[in-house]
């Protein structure tokens, strides 16, 4: 039994190993422009192993149309994946794409709900985009928010194991 837990706690060390490596390979690939190779190393990582900044490089690709056609709806879908693991520059896309209407429905209620939570993580552009988004709720929609967003930033804001003030710089933001 002992052996079988060193041997498991050994696959998952190179495991999380190459992931990491293969995260570095398609920043790398993406910051040098070969969007085509970023994509297929963050596709990978994104789909199987469910990481959030592979899922966030994902949502700026379809966004963009970098090494795929561009594509708002997919880039909504990835946006929300790595919003969901806790990711402030995804949150402040996400709220983005509501708040233009572009591959989700125009609404600044949401806008505003997903710009306050990557606010929470002291995101700086989240923490400029929210009043844009307040202006546009009626007093129900701003109470019925605030409802939604302390719920959200409980479940997406910031958590102890994930230092806010140190994100990973992303350039192209």
């Amino acid at each position: 039994m002992k052996k079988i837990s060193s041997i498991s706690i050994l696959l998952f060390t190179l495991l999380a190993s190459s992931v990491h490596a293969d995260f570095n390979d398609g920043v790398i690939a993406y910051l040098k422009g070969d969007y085509e190779k970023a994509f297929t190393t963050m596709q990978s990582l994104a789909e199987i192993s469910d990481h959030g900044y592979a899922q966030y490089y994902m949502g700026m690709m379809y966004m963009k149309g970098q090494g795929v056609e561009q594509d708002y709806k997919n880039a909504g879908q990835w946006f929300r994946k790595a919003s969901e693991k806790n990711i402030s520059q995804a949150q402040y896309k996400l709220g983005d794409l509501y708040f233009k209407g572009r591959g989700v429905p125009k609404d600044f209620e949401y806008a505003y709900i997903w710009y306050s939570v990557g606010a929470a993580h002291e995101h700086k552009l989240s923490v400029a985009a929210i009043d844009k988004a307040r202006t546009k709720l009626s007093e129900e929609e701003l109470k019925e928010a605030d409802k939604v967003i302390t719920s959200y930033v409980k479940k997406y804001g910031p958590k102890e194991d994930i230092d806010p003030n140190q994100p990973i710089k992303i350039d192209n933001e």
